[in-house]
């Protein structure tokens, strides 16, 4: 091996001592001579960084006595050195990597199913979900790097058998993917997570194996997915969408002289995901991964293996580095002060108004950002790390391009008029996962190619809605891109009506405009009018028709299952009704139980571990509406990591929500939504006892506690001091009527066919609703076009 490949390699103190020919406690003697390097804790021992340690060991003569035939004046680094390049490289030194031009193959999607499925479930056991697809990143990884470890993996999943012969294979997999983390610099991380997954049998565990050899190259990409899904990631550890990281890169790269970036940086790298779309980018330019330079600072220790994996499987040698002293300007790294050609992060957003001083501690050339709010405390750090020539892309949101705060107004002042600002996109909201907080992209250059204007554009109506989110399709990022190389190459602004209304602002209309930096402040009286108007008008009647469309097919369904429903009625006769207690349906303990009558926690066990964006969902009593968790509010939430040993309140497909204090109402049915939120302390969670799964239907029994009947019964049973309450105990003594479960079967599949005929009318509605201002825009955008020619026509 090269003494250059993997210089950010870590070692253990034993391999240190090896290299440099010297004895263990050698090595503990140098630790305590000054300036050697500061070990990091890896799992069960200290480990060092090669780079770090080379150069101290050059400094270190070998003495006399100690030479092994070495000539004199040889230092200790010069010995490791060789010793470094006797080394035979490793067959997994040399990865599969995901070629530019590689797709993914369709049938990976399914197969991921597959493994998220049952599969899932069976392997994890008390383990986390996101263990899980811990475990399946580790195979694909070691797959795709071939070699040893893999073969490995491969033969004692066709071998092993029983609990022992899994808990081994899982060690070996941890053990396997945790060095060759540790190749890359990354600090062992999968052996604590792994161990915590309990199959239930060998086979299922084999059959993860089997599945995951299938899998194409890409599905990393549907993995890292799962991840985000699944982890509900702290304190704003959201990814950044493949689509928003693939138009940032697109657009910046466009920014750095015509020539392909070679080395590229993020200061808040989450799960790689900006580095991961510069890296396949810049391949399709012909530049060779393994001859960029990718760095990246993370701030989380369990997305940070997912970043080095993501890189190295594009051929790339990453270098990344977690954070524990937060911001990334405080965070000394072996790139610390280094340039980069293009810059791209999307960092922790900080929502609250801006109402601090100007902070005096460190070094800010745009001028010094309030205290509490790191947004353009972010922005000028990437600045400040941009190479001549090189190129910036950052998501803000759009609050910081317009807060009246005298800190931020300054320093976008400074942008503009030192000409770093290059052009702001605004981006559709709900792109991304557990926020739905608006934000724009701001792209920078370096002062050397100051610019006299700013291009703003508008794409918030690009994308299309997919299950509660916006995606940008390809086509969608494609439009963004022609309007932004179109409006560039005409300074005064698009010639012709373009998908994304743009427009090009002198510094002096930005600053009659205070100095705003958010493109709806400058382009509505740009914005084109016809052809916008017309195309709004033309999808507002397709989404009419549809909506009309699946209002008539639930109005059939919900006619049917009524006239079923009467039908029956008339044939069955009387049936037998059982009054029994609801303690007795889901018991009261839902630690000794399957199921369980669970008030929330309580308040001061949420308050310390609260965060306003990522982390774990919490429902509140004005969440349930209508039968169902709505509405829920981004600042409510707690991070994952306090969250797991919270897992008792956590949600389940079935579980009925109560409130406990407060206004009592009908309580909410978990279906899709809600499900691994947790509830908050207002709250009584009850879940059906797995022994009494086929007496009673969650459905039937959510729906017979929503009647008004029902909801009487526990009003007059809170207590009256205060606020109304009622006890766990007290609700476990409500009766419930039970029909046959086929019965309840029959009247639940009624209540689902109503439920979507309210929800079709519902958004048919809305469409209406969309449709009458689609039509106001174009008539308007119309009219004023026609006044527009007939002025012009009365001029010539």
């Amino acid at each position: 091996m090269s003494t250059d490949d993997h210089t950010d390699q870590l070692h253990s103190q034993a391999e240190v001592a090896a290299l440099a020919g010297v004895s263990r406690a050698t090595v503990t003697q140098w630790r305590r001579a000054p300036g050697f390097p500061p070990p990091e804790r890896g799992g069960e021992q200290d480990l060092f960084r090669r780079a770090d340690v080379l150069a101290w060991l050059d400094e270190r003569p070998v003495p006399g006595r100690l030479l092994q035939g070495d000539p004199d004046g040889t230092t200790f680094g010069a010995r490791a050195r060789a010793a470094l390049a006797r080394e035979p490289r490793a067959v997994s030194d040399t990865p599969a990597t995901v070629e530019p031009d590689m797709r993914p193959d369709p049938r990976d999607a399914e197969r991921v199913r597959a493994l998220m499925g049952q599969l899932c479930e069976r392997v994890r056991g008390a383990g986390s979900r996101v263990d899980y697809v811990n475990l399946l990143a580790s195979l694909h990884f070691l797959r795709l790097r071939k070699g040893p470890y893999w073969d490995g993996v491969v033969t004692m999943s066709r071998t092993g058998e029983g609990s022992d012969g899994a808990a081994a294979l899982l060690q070996h997999i941890a053990g396997a993917l945790d060095e060759q983390l540790r190749r890359h610099g990354m600090r062992p991380a999968m052996r604590q997570s792994l161990a915590r997954l309990e199959p239930r049998s060998y086979n299922d565990l084999r059959q993860v194996v089997h599945l995951v050899g299938e899998l194409g190259h890409r599905a990393f990409d549907l993995m890292l997915d799962e991840y985000e899904l699944l982890a509900g990631l702290d304190s704003g550890e959201f990814f950044t969408p493949r689509a928003v990281a693939d138009l940032m890169v697109r657009i910046a790269g466009e920014n750095t002289g015509g020539e392909a970036p070679l080395s590229v940086y993020d200061p808040y790298a989450r799960g790689g995901e900006l580095l991961a779309a510069a890296t396949t980018w810049c391949a399709e330019q012909g530049v060779s991964p393994p001859r960029m330079e990718i760095c990246g600072i993370t701030h989380g220790r369990d997305t940070a293996p997912l970043t080095t994996m993501n890189l190295t499987l594009r051929g790339a040698r990453p270098r990344v580095f977690v954070s524990r002293d937060g911001s990334p300007w405080k965070t000394a790294t072996a790139f610390s002060g280094k340039r980069f050609d293009l810059v791209l992060s999307n960092p922790p957003f900080n929502m609250s108004d801006s109402t601090g001083e100007p902070r005096d501690e460190g070094n800010w050339p745009y001028g010094p950002p309030p205290l509490g709010n790191d947004n353009l405390a972010y922005v000028q750090h990437v600045l400040s790390t941009l190479e001549e020539g090189g190129s910036a892309a950052v998501i803000m949101p759009n609050k910081a391009g317009n807060s009246a705060n005298k800190a931020e107004k300054a320093i976008r002042r400074a942008l503009v008029e030192r000409g770093v600002m290059k052009a702001v996109v605004a981006l559709p909201d709900r792109l991304f996962s557990h926020t739905s907080v608006p934000v724009s992209v701001w792209f920078l250059v370096h002062p050397s190619q100051a610019c006299d204007d700013v291009l703003f554009l508008d794409a918030r109506q690009v994308g299309i809605p997919n299950r509660g989110k916006r995606t940008l399709r390809e086509e969608d990022v494609q439009a963004v891109v022609d309007a932004y190389l179109c409006a560039g190459a005409s300074l005064d602004g698009m010639k012709q009506d373009p998908l994304v209304p743009t427009t090009v602002v002198d510094r002096k209309t930005v600053q009659e405009r205070d100095w705003s930096l958010s493109p709806m402040d400058h382009i509505e009286v740009h914005r084109p009018r016809r052809g916008a108007a017309e195309a709004a008008h033309a999808e507002a009647l397709y989404e009419l028709e549809l909506r009309k469309h699946e209002a008539r097919e639930a109005d059939l369904a919900a006619e049917s299952a009524l006239e079923r429903l009467e039908r029956e009625d008339g044939q069955g006769g009387g049936v037998e009704w059982q009054s029994v207690a609801l303690s007795s349906l889901c018991g009261t303990r839902s630690r000794s139980t399957t199921g369980g009558i669970q008030a929330g926690p309580s308040y001061s066990l949420l308050k310390k571990h609260m965060t306003n964006v990522g982390g774990v969902p919490l429902v509140y009593p004005q969440n349930l509406r209508d039968g169902r968790i709505k509405e829920l509010a981004d600042d409510r939430r707690v991070a994952e990591r306090a969250a797991r040993s919270l897992d008792r309140f956590r949600l389940q497909p079935g579980d009925i929500l109560c409130v406990r204090t407060g206004a009592m109402g009908p309580p909410a049915l978990v279906r899709t939504v809600g499900v691994d939120w947790l509830m908050s302390s207002n709250l009584i969670r009850l879940r059906v006892d797995e022994r009494h799964r086929d007496r009673v239907h969650p459905g039937y029994l959510a729906a017979y506690l929503g009647r008004p009947e029902s909801v009487a019964w526990v009003r007059d049973r809170a207590s009256a001091t205060g606020a109304p309450s009622i006890s766990a105990a007290a609700l476990g003594n409500q009766p419930v009527l039970l029909p046959p479960y086929a019965e309840q079967q029959r009247f639940v599949a009624v209540l689902d066919a109503l439920d979507a005929q309210a929800m079709a009318h519902s958004r048919l509605a809305e469409a209406v609703a969309a449709t009458r201002t689609a039509v106001v825009g174009r008539r308007m955008f119309s009219d004023l076009d026609q006044a527009a020619q007939a002025e012009a026509g009365s001029r010539s």
